[in-house]
């Protein structure tokens, strides 16, 4: 009976990840811009990360931060925010180095960090790896998200 139940655990959580997945991609597109789509993005990112573990969510709580950081009024929560992101993100792509999404994530947010940051130390590799791979990736939206970032 515990075999069985932890099957369809398995199974109900491989369904839901594309749709989190797709969430969590449509409030990034709006986070920057808005506070309270941020404020959406860390609250659910965090939690589907205390529930799967998951490198991605990890990633997306990262970027999270990094939105918090260009809303926030006070310079030292907008330093606050941004290490955390950095801490986060750095994490993600170094739990699972070979997920593509995270290091487009990690690729986009060094190349906007403002430079003063020091936060570009991973751009060419990052590119390097996503132009390499990303013909190999099955999720159609996020190949045409990479393609069309990249310019390929």
């Amino acid at each position: 009976m515990k075999r069985f139940s932890f099957l369809i655990f398995i199974l109900i959580s491989t369904l839901m990840f594309p749709q989190n997945l797709q969430e969590l991609r449509t409030l990034l597109q709006t986070g920057e811009k808005s506070e309270k789509s941020t404020k959406i993005l860390l609250e659910k990112s965090s939690a589907a990360y205390e529930k799967t573990n998951q490198p991605i969510y990890a990633g997306f709580f990262a970027v999270g931060k990094f939105f918090m950081a260009k809303h926030a009024f006070n310079p030292l929560k907008k330093i606050s925010y941004f290490n955390e992101g950095k801490k986060n993100m750095d994490g993600a792509v170094k739990r699972e180095p070979k997920n593509l999404e995270i290091r487009l994530m990690r690729l986009i947010t060094q190349e906007k960090a403002p430079k003063l940051l020091g936060y570009t130390h991973n751009i060419s590799e990052d590119r390097q790896i996503i132009t390499n791979e990303y013909k190999n990736i099955r999720d159609e939206d996020l190949k045409l998200y990479i393609k069309n970032y990249l310019k390929l």
